[in-house]
C-alpha cells in the first residue's frame, strides 16, 4: 500500500511504500534530508482542511505551506502537474491551489486533467497567476476552475480566500 509523508520542514509531500515489517521509524526526506516521522495507521499529520499547492517555485510554496499551517490546515505540495494530479488523485484534498505558469505541463492543462477525474471534479481549484492576459479568466472557467486569482498576493489573502469559500460550501445548502 503508498501513502503520503509530508515533509515538515519543506511540507513537500512524496509517496512511501507501506511495508508491514521492518517499517522504520522515520525516513529523510527526497527533497531536504529532514527526518520525518512514519506514524502507523497514517499520514504524517493531521490537520483541519487539506491543501494542495501545485507550483514550481520553491519558495513560493513553502510560504505558501507554512501559512496555511499556521491557518490551521494541513498543506501539501507538489513541484508540478503530474505529481499534483497524482498528489490529488490519492489525497482528496479540500482546495487545490495551482500556478499558471509552470514547466512541463502547464496550469491550465493540469486543471482540464483534474476536472476530468469524477473523482476530483467538485474540488474547488484556484488558479494563481501574475499574467495580465484579459482571456485567462476565460481560459481559466473553460478549464474548470472555480476563480482566478491574480499576483502579487500576500499569502493571508490566500488564507482568507480559502476560509471564506469553505465556510461558504459548508453553510450552502446541498442540492
Amino acid at each position: 500500500m503508498r501513502r503520503t509523508l509530508i515533509c515538515p520542514k519543506c511540507h513537500l509531500a512524496q509517496p512511501m511504500e507501506d511495508a508491514e515489517e521492518r517499517r522504520p521509524a522515520e525516513v529523510p526526506c527526497g527533497n531536504c534530508g529532514h527526518p520525518i516521522k512514519v506514524k502507523v495507521g497514517g499520514a504524517s499529520t493531521s490537520r483541519g482542511a487539506t491543501i494542495l499547492c501545485i507550483d514550481d517555485d520553491r519558495i513560493v510554496l513553502g510560504t505558501y505551506a507554512k501559512t496555511l499551517e499556521r491557518a490551521g490546515y494541513r498543506p501539501l505540495i507538489a513541484l508540478d502537474g503530474p505529481t499534483g494530479i497524482e498528489i490529488a488523485t490519492r489525497e482528496r484534498p479540500a482546495v487545490i491551489l495551482l500556478d499558471v505558469i509552470m514547466p512541463t505541463m502547464h496550469g491550465l492543462e493540469v486543471c482540464r486533467n483534474l476536472r476530468a477525474d469524477p473523482s476530483l471534479k467538485d474540488i474547488p481549484i484556484f488558479l494563481l497567476t501574475a499574467l495580465e492576459d484579459i482571456g485567462l479568466e476565460t481560459m481559466a472557467r473553460k478549464a474548470g476552475a472555480t476563480s482566478l486569482i491574480r499576483k502579487p498576493f500576500g499569502p493571508e489573502d490566500i488564507v482568507r480566500v480559502i476560509g471564506e469559500f469553505l465556510e461558504r460550501k459548508a453553510t450552502s445548502p446541498k442540492p
